[in-house]
């Protein structure tokens, strides 16, 4: 059974960080994912400074983490867990994200799992706060026009991109009883849970932190762990005028 857990870093806010990032994480390791991460936090607890920090936040988090020594080593043993990583920077562009402009970005961070049949991932678990505080959202991804197309970058190189429409619409009860025996439909529930109760959603966020740090900041020494392993992550930018 794979596991699905989904982060984002940044703020949603016009004048705060330039970029938003989803991020999701694909795995069936659940239980070496939680072992490091509850291995990292015996560890915090053994010096009064970083046992203060990891009481008043309740959770790791990238973001101040009080011993980057140790960041860095809980990263390495991240990255030689078998995961897929995928995730979209968002460029904001003054833009406040709202609901439906994180539902847009989703579709396209989620198309990773249409490109992939086999892949079975129907719930994935996010943060309290990701979407809204109710239990389940359930929403089904539509694909229309996706098709690889041919474009050359400033060097005159060629490579491939994905161009077309895909569709991240969101279900009430009604609707999801309708389609949910649809085995040509792909429903995805995004469960919100509490992220101190989760080792997963932790380790995502020091996932999701690290490459907000290379794109936002330009800190390429997270990042770079984790470009060297056994996880495989692929992402790229989504702009404002991409929008459908």
């Amino acid at each position: 059974m794979e596991f699905a857990y989904l982060d984002e870093s940044g703020d949603l806010g016009s004048q705060g960080s330039k970029h938003l990032i989803l991020t999701l994480m694909c795995t069936r390791k659940k239980k070496e994912i939680s072992k490091i991460i509850r291995n990292a936090k015996k560890r915090l607890l053994d010096h009064n400074k970083t046992a203060r920090w990891l009481s008043r936040r309740g959770e790791i988090k990238f973001y101040s983490f009080p011993d980057k020594d140790l960041l860095k080593r809980t990263l390495k043993k991240l990255a030689d867990v078998e995961m897929s990583i995928y995730f979209v920077i968002f460029e904001k562009d003054g833009t406040t994200i709202n609901a439906d402009v994180k539902q847009t970005i989703l579709a396209h961070l989620f198309r990773h799992i249409m490109k992939k049949p086999e892949r079975k991932i129907e719930k994935v678990t996010a943060d309290l706060s990701f979407f809204n505080r109710e239990k389940v959202n359930r929403f089904i991804l539509r694909n229309y026009t996706l098709k690889p197309v041919k474009l050359k970058n400033d060097q005159g190189i060629e490579f491939d991109v994905e161009s077309g429409e895909i569709t991240f619409s969101r279900l009430n009860d009604e609707e999801f009883e309708k389609v949910r025996n649809d085995t040509s439909n792909t429903i995805i529930e995004i469960e919100h849970y509490n992220s101190r109760l989760s080792d997963e959603l932790q380790a995502l966020d020091l996932i999701s932190g690290s490459i907000f740090a290379f794109s936002g900041h330009g800190n390429n020494e997270y990042i770079d762990l984790l470009g060297k392993s056994k996880a495989k992550i692929e992402g790229g930018k989504f702009q404002k005028n991409e929008q459908k």
